[in-house]
């Protein structure tokens, strides 16, 4: 879902989710996009960024499998 999401942002050229470290990493062209508007992207799949809180209608569409504890910290490593 969060590779799907920030792969539709025009200019992102790769992004792979990291399941094991929860982390994603993204190239992109930044004469087309910018970090904020991958983060939205994110966001708008329902999931929670340091930046941007996740779509709450988008976060309850997702299976009970991709949903998490909000409360939890993030993963800055």
């Amino acid at each position: 879902t969060i590779e799907k999401a920030v792969n539709a942002v025009d200019g992102v050229t790769k992004a792979v989710w990291d399941v094991d470290k929860k982390k994603i990493d993204v190239s992109f062209d930044d004469s087309k996009t910018d970090e904020m508007a991958i983060h939205h992207a994110i966001a708008a799949s329902g999931y929670d960024t340091e930046k941007v809180p996740g779509d709450l209608n988008a976060y309850n569409n997702l299976p009970g499998c991709c949903q998490y504890d909000h409360e939890m910290t993030m993963n800055q490593n």
